[in-house]
């Protein structure tokens, strides 16, 4: 068992993705900071002018409908430099002095997503590691393998694009519990996934690749009457 023969391997033609054996690096300061994206939903408020306060979702092209205004861009700003856009608008057209106050009820991009072994989506907020999120969400089952769980994560420089290219992370998580591994910080939209206990992970080196392989499923050996 365990020879390449015993095993389905992916197409030729599937896609890989690279592949880093150990944690991802930990986000910068600048990428902890909350930019607005798409489908966030956001209260705007304007300090003295109930009429002009709206709520609702940047639409998928990263516009904000504000009333009497129309669409304002606010695609990934902060919630300072939005309320400052909003206020420049205002300014230029129609109140002297404004004072704008913008929030987010709701994130659509803080989220990670769990699948594997574990399934689910779940919110982020602050700094959140893979330890305590795993955790908050029950644990790695006992069917699952707690030493290749692996991260994918959006390249730098795609994040912010409609089909962003993965890196994938193939992270010892029984490492992490033990105090022997750095516990990575989550960024938003990362993917989680926890292979079955059973399920073979092969990392090819030279190409930097990973490929999965799923075990056939053998008839049980019988050893003896009964058994």
């Amino acid at each position: 068992a365990g020879a390449e023969g015993d095993y389905q391997p992916v197409p030729d033609d599937a896609e890989t993705v690279p592949v880093t054996i150990g944690p991802p690096p930990d986000p910068s300061l600048e990428d902890l900071v909350y930019r607005i994206g798409p489908y966030d939903r956001l209260r705007v408020e304007v300090f003295g002018v109930e009429d002009l306060s709206s709520a609702g979702r940047v639409n998928f092209q990263g516009f904000f409908t504000l009333p009497l205004v129309g669409a304002v861009g606010v695609n990934r700003l902060t919630t300072d430099e939005a309320e400052a856009k909003f206020e420049e608008v205002l300014g230029s057209k129609y109140l002297r002095d404004p004072r704008v106050s913008v929030y987010v009820e709701e994130s659509a991009n803080m989220k990670v997503t769990l699948s594997g072994k574990m399934t689910g989506e779940r919110r982020i907020t602050g700094r959140t590691t893979l330890g305590q999120m795993v955790a908050a969400s029950g644990g790695v089952p006992p069917v699952g393998k707690k030493r290749q769980v692996v991260i994918f994560r959006a390249t730098d420089e795609t994040r912010h694009t409609p089909n962003p290219k993965l890196n994938a992370f193939v992270v010892d998580y029984q490492a992490i519990m033990e105090g022997k591994l750095r516990d990575p910080l989550l960024v938003g939209n990362d993917r989680i996934y926890v292979p079955p206990s059973a399920l073979a992970l092969f990392f090819d080196p030279w190409l930097g690749v990973f490929r999965t392989y799923a075990p056939v499923e053998l008839e049980p050996t019988r050893i003896g009457p009964g058994i």
